[in-house]
Order: C-alpha cells, then sequence, then structure tokens
C-alpha cells in the first residue's frame, strides 16, 4: 500500500520561523491523534479457484461494482488451496463446494456459510480418454482427481454407476491445472474435473462418462467467510454479498458481453463459455436466503446424504452444528460499493 503524503506538510516557500514551529507542533498533534484513532480497515480477502460459479465476483470486479478497499479477490489454483488459506486466516473467505465446507467446520475450523451461490447441471463431470464410453469401462484404469470432498463424492457415484470397487481403480491425486494435460497425454484414463476444463476436454474429444447433472442436488457451491472476520467486519461481509449478486445480475442482464469478458480468462472461446454457463443454476440472494433458512430440511442442500457420504469415505467423524455453521438473514449491500 502507498503511503500518504501528512496533511499540513510545510509548503516550499519561506517560512518564518514561528508559523514552521506552529506548523510542526500541528503535525505532530495530527500524528498522536490519528494514533489514537482506530486503524484503516484492510480489504476483506476472497479466495477464488477458477470455475464459472464464481465468476460473477470476478465480473464485479472488471465492472468496478465494489470498492478495492472493501474487497480483494485472491484468486488461487485449486479449491484446497482456498480452504487451506482459510483455515489458516490467509483469507477471510472464500468460494467452496459445499462438501469442502462442511468439511472444514467438522474439523473444527470456525466458519460460516453465509450464501449458496450455484448449483451445477453438467459443470462438474468425469471425462474418460477415447474408447470408455462408460463409467463400467473403468475397471482396472486410472482416475485422475483433486483430493477434495466433492471429488471424492464424485468418485463413489462413479463407482456406483459402473457397478466398481474402489480397489478396482487407481487414484491419481492431480490439481485442475494438470488435468487436461494429463489425461491428453494418456497418464490417466479418467479425470474428475470441472470447468472450464470439460468445455476444453469436451472440444478434444473426451467423452463425458458421468456427470453432475445424473446427481440432483448435490453439487453446490457456497460462500464461506472466518467467523471471526463476520463478527468483526460485517459490513465488508455485506459488500461481498452484494458483489456477488450484481455480478450476478450482470451476466444475465449482458449474457454476450460477460462472456466476452470472462471466457478467455478460462481459456475457452466465447461460445464455449456460454455452454459452459448454462450447465450452472446461480441462485440469487433471495433464492439463497430462503435455503439458509432451513438448510438440514433443504432437497437442494442434501446435508443428510452429504454427511454420510463423507463419513463413508473417512472425510469426517461426526456432523458439525448445522445451525451455527449456516447463517442466514445477511442482507447484500446492494450499493456494492460499501461505505466510503
Amino acid at each position: 500500500m502507498t503511503e500518504q503524503p501528512i496533511a499540513g506538510r510545510l509548503p516550499g516557500r519561506v517560512v518564518s520561523a514561528l508559523s514552521a514551529l506552529c506548523a510542526l507542533v500541528a503535525g505532530v498533534a495530527m500524528t498522536l491523534l490519528a494514533g489514537c484513532g482506530e486503524a484503516p480497515q484492510l480489504p476483506l480477502r476472497v479466495g477464488l479457484n477458477p470455475w464459472v460459479g464464481y465468476d460473477p465476483l470476478v465480473l464485479a470486479r472488471e465492472r468496478g461494482l465494489f470498492s478495492a478497499s472493501d474487497l480483494r479477490v485472491v484468486e488461487l489454483e485449486t479449491s484446497s488451496e482456498s480452504a487451506r488459506q482459510l483455515r489458516n486466516g490467509l483469507i477471510e473467505a472464500a468460494g467452496l463446494t459445499l462438501p469442502e465446507a462442511v468439511e472444514l467446520a467438522a474439523a473444527g475450523i470456525d466458519v460460516r456459510v453465509v450464501a449458496v451461490l450455484s448449483l451445477s447441471r453438467g459443470a462438474d463431470a468425469v471425462l474418460a480418454r477415447p474408447g470408455i464410453g462408460s463409467a463400467d469401462r473403468l475397471g482396472g484404469g486410472r482416475i485422475g482427481l483433486e483430493d477434495t470432498a466433492l471429488a471424492s463424492i464424485m468418485l463413489q457415484r462413479l463407482l456406483e454407476a459402473g457397478g466398481l470397487r474402489r480397489d478396482e481403480v487407481s487414484l491419481v491425486m492431480l490439481p485442475v491445472i494438470e488435468h487436461e494435460s494429463a489425461l491428453k497425454a494418456g497418464r490417466v484414463d479418467a479425470v474428475i474435473t470441472f470447468e472450464p476444463v470439460i468445455s476444453r476436454l469436451s472440444s478434444a474429444g473426451f467423452a463425458v462418462v458421468l456427470d453432475s447433472a445424473n446427481m440432483t442436488g448435490e453439487v453446490v457451491d457456497v460462500l464461506v467467510v472466518r467467523a471471526d472476520a463476520l463478527q468483526a467486519r460485517p459490513h465488508q461481509v455485506q459488500v461481498l454479498l452484494g458483489a456477488f449478486e450484481a455480478g450476478r445480475r450482470e451476466m444475465l442482464a449482458r449474457p454476450a458481453e460477460a462472456a466476452n469478458s470472462l471466457a478467455a480468462g478460462a481459456d475457452l472461446t466465447v461460445d464455449e463459455y456460454a455452454l459452459a454457463l448454462s450447465r450452472l443454476n446461480m441462485y440469487s440472494d433471495a433464492q439463497s436466503q430462503a435455503l439458509l433458512a432451513s438448510p438440514t430440511d433443504s432437497p437442494a442442500l442434501g446435508l443428510a446424504r452429504l454427511s454420510s457420504d463423507l463419513k463413508a469415505s473417512g472425510r469426517m467423524m461426526a456432523d458439525p452444528d448445522w445451525a451455527r455453521l449456516f447463517v442466514p438473514g445477511l442482507v447484500p449491500d446492494r450499493d456494492g460499493k460499501g461505505a466510503q
């Protein structure tokens, strides 16, 4: 951050000794008074990995729909890195899948889900090399995936679809940035991945053998905030909610312009980006609030099945406190720019 010049700095022309002394005393007094006040609040740091469902906030940043003094988008390579930085206090908020958020809370990390962002309707998938057109053909194959809660659940659904046991496939842990190259190079036979990788691999001729369109209500993305940040900086969290909503509305109002702005960053053509976006249902703030108001009763969140899956895969031992994890009723800053 660039320091601002001290107010009351002596003018460049010659002044009397008395004027100089007065100016010096005034400057010292102002410094002391500033020291007694509150320190300037830093921007809320929000971690995002490459995923079309988080692009409303990216678009809001590009369109200047929030103040940089309130929010700073931290672009990270993987959702695992977002979770790690959130856990360690290096960022205050992050876009995560619901399974990742639940896993964090179950591990004792004091976080809050403040918004339900989107539902995947094919934007998460398993793609396989040519010659493997269905899940049952993956017996003995190598499957590339990230070490995340959602990938674990996708793997369970893949094995169920193919009638396979866990020991009938080999797992290769890969960050999402390596999924495309690993499948193209033949290092793996299939990858569990998500947009924009799906569109790039589909364009290259790789087949989808399972996708989230067949997993109704299971692949949900949420906005997670550290509890201490929510308590200390509620206004910035409201600005964050408002920025996501403003970006979502901008994408809906001018989809072609949004695709033109965002496609290159996802390494997609404009048409590919539009297709990727069509595989996602982005929730409005009102829809999000309705889901958060009664999360354990919501089929869209499917917490009972999610809990069972995470326990079965050994990723958590017991449920987190659902009432503590989900925070309804936060009102977005509709201006999106916060206090100026």
